[in-house]
C-alpha cells in the first residue's frame, strides 16, 4: 500500500510549468545578454528581475515547505533523504551565482553576462532535470494533494496579489493548451477574467522589449 493510496495525489501541471518557464527565461536572457552592446539594458534587467524574483520564491517554498515535508515522510528512508541533500545543495550552488549576475547588472560590465549567463542555465538545467527524474516521483508516491498544497500556498503567500498577476502570464506564457487549461481550471471565474483582460495583456507589453531584445 502507497502512502498517498485512497487519497488524490498532487497536481504537479504548476510545477512542470514553473521548470519550462525557467528553461524559457534562460534561453531568452543568453539570447539578450550576448546582443544587448555594451551594457545591461533595460530588457534584460526586465528579463532577469523576473526570473530571479519566480525562481528565488519557488525554492524558498520548497526549501520551507516541500522538503521539510518530504523529509518527515521519509525519516526511515536514507536513500532518499540523501535525495533531498542534494536538493539542498544544488539550491545552495545556485545562490552565489545569481548573487553574481546582481554584481555584474549593478556594476554594468555586460561583458561578464553572457559566461554568467550560461553558467546559471547549466546549473539550473541540471537541478531541474534532476528535481523531475528522481524528486518528484517521491513527491507523487508520499504526499497527499492536501499535504502538497501547503507548497502551493507558501508560494501565494510570497507572492501575494501584485506577485500572482505577474505569475500566471509569465508562467503560461508558451505553455500548451492542455497546461493552460488544468491551471486555469482550479482558480475562480474573477481570476480567470482578469488573466485574461488585465493580466496577459500587461505582462505581453511589459516584456515585449525582452522578448525582441532577444529574438
Amino acid at each position: 500500500m502507497t502512502a498517498t493510496e485512497g487519497r488524490a495525489q498532487p497536481d504537479l501541471t504548476l510545477m512542470y510549468a514553473t521548470h519550462d518557464a525557467f528553461r524559457r527565461d534562460l534561453g531568452l536572457l543568453a539570447a539578450a545578454a550576448r546582443d544587448n552592446g555594451t551594457a545591461p539594458g533595460s530588457a534584460f534587467r526586465t528579463g532577469w528581475e523576473t526570473f530571479q524574483t519566480f525562481l528565488t520564491i519557488h525554492h524558498t517554498a520548497e526549501d520551507k515547505v516541500l522538503w521539510p515535508l518530504m523529509r518527515a515522510k521519509l525519516a526511515d528512508d536514507p536513500a532518499r533523504l540523501r535525495l533531498l541533500d542534494e536538493m539542498d545543495d544544488e539550491h545552495e550552488a545556485l545562490d552565489p551565482l545569481l548573487e553574481a549576475v546582481e554584481d555584474v547588472l549593478a556594476q554594468r560590465q555586460q561583458e561578464r553576462l553572457p559566461a554568467l549567463i550560461s553558467t546559471v542555465a547549466d546549473k539550473l538545467a541540471h537541478h531541474l532535470e534532476h528535481e523531475e527524474r528522481a524528486a518528484l516521483p517521491v513527491v507523487l508516491s508520499v504526499l497527499s494533494a492536501q499535504e502538497y498544497d501547503t507548497f502551493g500556498a507558501e508560494q501565494r503567500r510570497m507572492l501575494g496579489v501584485k506577485g500572482g498577476a505577474l505569475y500566471f502570464p509569465w508562467v503560461l506564457d508558451g505553455a500548451s493548451e492542455e497546461t493552460q487549461r488544468t491551471a486555469l481550471g482550479v482558480v475562480p471565474p474573477p481570476v480567470r477574467f482578469l488573466y485574461k483582460a488585465v493580466w496577459r495583456p500587461r505582462y505581453q507589453k511589459r516584456t515585449r522589449a525582452f522578448a525582441q531584445a532577444a529574438a
